[in-house]
């Protein structure tokens, strides 16, 4: 659907951006009161449910400032729920956390840890749509959008997998895929690929597929992926398939070496008709005199604007590899949020990380980081929070979590109007902390950037982490998977690259120093991993029952599982 309607209907959702994102900056100026409101709102709706009733909800709704509720209700984490979901999920009961019906339990990415059934409404499902479909899309007519009509993008999110039904009635399934369930009357306005691409299970071939009907189109405006490795999984299959798909743009095919339905091979041929001329002009786009694969997006579409993917906080790692390709395309992060709770709209493409907090999705409590680990934490809320401290994010959600120890750690940085302006550091769960040295992830990904930009030979795919304690004095290990056709890493170098990264990892963790200087802690090993251990990795993480799909699945920055350790550790090929 590539006609004037379609056009039309882009057109609009920009239009309708814009005012979306007017109205998203007069709440921020407001948006004490406003995020205060959204607690009244929530207690009064829910003051009836069992959970409600015990913490005298309808009490606690009457005081605007949200201080009764702070004191009345204590702090929780998922374990508090467990009992409660377990009636919902076995038994269908309703009106215990939530007067609000199920749409269905959302199973967390399950980064730190098992997958997480996290109640899921209709209500609370909205907020996604509200600023992805809307705020967003403002930020980009406004941003990033170019003069003339608006087109449609190449999209590479997945809701592969059926739903399951839980023993009560309530499907249980990701959050992505239901949001793209739900778009799937409008997906052939908005991107290239049919709905049909969307639920292959083999992601491989759906890459593959998502790359031809790019391909084919000309006029792509945009490419983008929930998370930054997914994107780059996809840039790269284009890189090194890219003889197959100019041969089957030339000539109306569709490689055999795809894991498909016949079905969806017939659909596939049917829409896309040989276009030798088009075939001609991406070999031209792509030769050695054009620059090869180097800022490559621009040449093969054009018209295109943007690439669109979280980059925050240990994504950034991937920024470097994608910039290679993006050449002088802009890589906007739009947002921040958890399958508990949207939080934040990027408004700036040029400050990627930076998250203006919404009011609405939940109310916002902060637990200066100082006090995160004590069990029951004075909080503060959006009226509290001072700008370049560190806080633990709390919310109250529509959904039946109240006062939910998120887990993740941000930086305020400032305000937009009253609302703040956060940007992630790192979940809590991921911290090293052998001696008392307290070694975060934001640390690590300080030292693994601080160690590329000091050796670009080092071309990082990915890392991971780990303490290990079986020596004396313990240390960390570093695992690395350099990218593909890097070059062998001799034991100099990678000693050298060692005694970097220690040094780079004190500079951005100083309690380090005195640990280490005291024989508490020792240097770093770093290894480096045969290619593919990471995805083997994803494998074991999406292997088990109720697993996260591999398109939410983030790379985990500490892993402490015995069989995770043991795959990386039969993956080294040097280390030092």
């Amino acid at each position: 659907m590539g006609g004037l309607g379609s056009r039309l209907f882009r057109g609009t959702g920009f239009v309708g951006g814009k005012f979306m994102l007017r109205q998203f900056e007069r709440t921020s100026a407001k948006a004490v009161e406003a995020n205060r409101k959204t607690l009244v709102n929530i207690l009064s709706a829910n003051a009836e449910t069992e959970f409600g009733r015990n913490h005298d909800f309808g009490r606690l709704a009457t005081d605007h400032s949200g201080r009764a509720f702070r004191e009345a209700v204590p702090l929780s984490t998922y374990a508090d729920y467990a009992d409660a979901i377990n009636r919902m999920e076995q038994n269908g009961e309703t009106n215990i956390l939530t007067a609000d019906e199920l749409l269905f339990f959302a199973l967390s990415s399950g980064t730190t840890g098992s997958s997480k059934l996290v109640p899921t409404t209709k209500r609370h499902h909205g907020f996604t749509f509200k600023y992805m479909g809307t705020v967003v899309q403002g930020v980009i007519a406004n941003e990033l959008h170019g003069p003339g009509p608006s087109e449609r993008g190449i999209d590479l999110m997945s809701f592969a997998g059926e739903q399951t039904m839980s023993p009560g009635g309530v499907p249980v399934g990701s959050a992505t895929a239901e949001a793209v369930r739900r778009m799937a009357r409008i997906v052939p306005h908005l991107w290239n690929s049919p709905i049909e691409i969307y639920t292959l299970d083999h992601l491989p071939s759906a890459r593959y597929i998502h790359a031809l009907y790019g391909l084919h189109n000309r006029d792509n405006q945009f490419v983008e992926a929930v998370f930054a490795p997914r994107l780059l999984e996809w840039v790269r299959d284009v890189e090194s398939r890219w003889d197959e798909l100019v041969a089957d743009v030339r000539n109306g095919t569709l490689t055999e070496d795809l894991d498909i339905p016949a079905e969806v091979r017939a659909q596939v041929l049917a829409d896309l008709s040989a276009d030798p001329a088009r075939a001609a002009a991406l070999e031209a786009a792509t030769s050695a005199e054009a620059g090869g694969f180097d800022g490559f997006l621009k040449r093969v579409w054009p018209s295109m604007t943007h690439m669109m993917t979280i980059t925050s906080g240990s994504f950034a790692v991937y920024v470097p590899t994608l910039e290679r390709y993006a050449g002088d395309l802009p890589i906007y992060s739009p947002s921040y949020g958890a399958t508990e709770s949207f939080v934040g709209v990027g408004l700036w493409p040029d400050r990627p990380g930076h998250y203006v907090m919404a009011t609405d999705p939940s109310y916002f409590e902060f637990i200066p980081i100082a006090e995160a680990d004590d069990d029951q934490p004075a909080t503060v809320d959006m009226g509290g929070v001072e700008a370049g401290e560190i806080y633990e994010l709390v919310v109250t959600n529509h959904a039946g979590f109240y006062r939910y120890r998120l887990g993740d750690v941000i930086r305020v940085v400032g305000r937009h109007g009253q609302a703040p302006v956060i940007e992630f550091l790192h979940r809590r769960g991921t911290q090293f902390d052998v001696t008392g040295e307290k070694t975060t992830e934001e640390h690590v990904a300080a030292a693994v950037s601080a160690l590329r930009e000091k050796h670009p030979e080092l071309t990082v795919e990915d890392y991971t982490s780990t303490a290990d304690t079986g020596v004396s004095p313990p240390r960390y290990v570093i695992y690395f998977e350099l990218e593909p056709g890097s070059d062998l890493v001799n034991g100099p170098t990678l000693s050298q690259w060692a005694e970097d990264f220690d040094r780079e990892l004190q500079a951005a963790n100083p309690e380090i120093v005195g640990y280490r200087d005291g024989g508490f802690l020792g240097a770093p090993r770093l290894a480096i991993v045969k290619p593919g251990t990471f995805a083997r990795l994803a494998d074991m993480a999406v292997s088990g029952e109720r697993a996260p799909s591999r398109s939410q699945l983030k790379t985990p920055r500490r892993v402490d599982a015995e069989g995770q350790i043991g795959l990386l550790e039969a993956s080294v090929v040097t280390s030092g």
